[in-house]
């Protein structure tokens, strides 16, 4: 069993699979989103960011202030030659339960399987809440946390729905994309 939770499987993975790789989405399914809830100009905060595409097509599509992190030096190395030609791309290691950014400093965090990676591993509820409140600190009044899980809404509602997070909860549900087309 993989052990999404542990910076050493991540760190491995990347070692040995340097092709980029999409959980759960690609862009195209969640551009719509994108658009509604983000403005260019916004900047945005891609945790968990690994060696996906979507930080460079939202680039292309004119969201520019993006600032990704990964617990893995080695994505975060590979990420940062391979998007050198996006100079407003940048990459940070970090662990997203600990976030060192300021207060109030992102209008926008997206979270493509961060959260359920962290649901797997040790102490999953308590590293979950971390990711959260973080996510809920560093989020301009106003800001948006877009996460994307495979979760059940039952399943996610109780960490999401917390009463300690600023945020009202919009539930939306993706149709299942064909393996081809992520």
């Amino acid at each position: 069993m993989a052990h999404y939770s542990r910076l050493a499987y991540w760190d491995e993975r990347y070692k040995n699979d340097k092709e980029p790789f999409e959980w759960y989405q690609n862009y195209q399914a969640i551009q719509k989103y994108c658009h509604e809830y983000f403005r260019p100009g916004h900047k945005i905060l891609n945790v968990g960011a690994g060696n996906s595409t979507l930080s460079e097509q939202m680039y292309e599509d004119g969201f520019r202030d993006l600032t990704n992190i990964d617990i893995s030096t080695v994505v975060v190395e590979q990420m940062i030659e391979r998007t050198q030609s996006m100079p407003s791309l940048t990459w940070q290691i970090m662990d997203c339960r600990y976030m060192e950014f300021e207060d109030e400093s992102f209008d926008a965090v997206i979270d493509k399987g961060c959260l359920d990676t962290l649901l797997t591993g040790e102490s999953s509820e308590d590293n979950a809440k971390k990711l959260c409140s973080h996510v809920a600190r560093i989020l301009k009044p106003g800001g948006v946390y877009m996460c994307l899980s495979v979760g059940m809404p039952s399943e996610r509602m109780p960490i999401l729905g917390n009463e300690d997070f600023s945020w009202s909860v919009a539930i939306e549900t993706l149709p299942k994309p064909a393996s081809s087309d992520i």
